[in-house]
C-alpha cells in the first residue's frame, strides 16, 4: 500500500505545484520510490488519498523500463489499461 507523505512536503518532493485537476508524480532514484502529488479536486474529494485511483494504480506496480526514462522529474500521471501508473506521455 502507498505511504502518506505530509501535504507540506509533497510539492517539494515531486517538484511541481499542486494543480486543480492534474495528478503529478516523480520517480525518485535516490530512494527508489514513486511519489504522487494529488490534484486539488482529489485532495478535497477523497478522504484517504491512498484510496485515490492513482494511488491504487501505484499499488499495482510500475514498469521500471518506462519509469527509468523519467526518473527525478515531475511528470503528469496516467493510469494505463492494465491498471498501472505511468507518465501521461507514455499513455498517449
Amino acid at each position: 500500500m502507498t505511504d502518506h507523505v505530509p501535504s507540506g512536503e509533497i510539492e517539494q518532493i515531486v517538484g511541481a505545484p499542486r494543480h486543480p485537476s492534474i495528478h503529478y508524480g516523480r520517480a525518485a532514484s535516490a530512494d527508489q520510490a514513486v511519489y504522487i502529488l494529488h490534484s486539488g479536486v482529489c485532495k478535497q474529494q477523497v478522504p484517504d488519498l491512498r484510496e485515490c485511483p492513482f494511488s491504487l494504480a501505484l499499488d499495482k506496480g510500475i514498469s521500471t523500463d518506462v519509469w527509468d526514462r523519467f526518473q527525478d522529474m515531475a511528470v503528469e500521471l496516467a493510469i494505463l489499461s492494465d491498471g498501472t501508473l505511468a507518465p501521461l506521455c507514455v499513455a498517449r
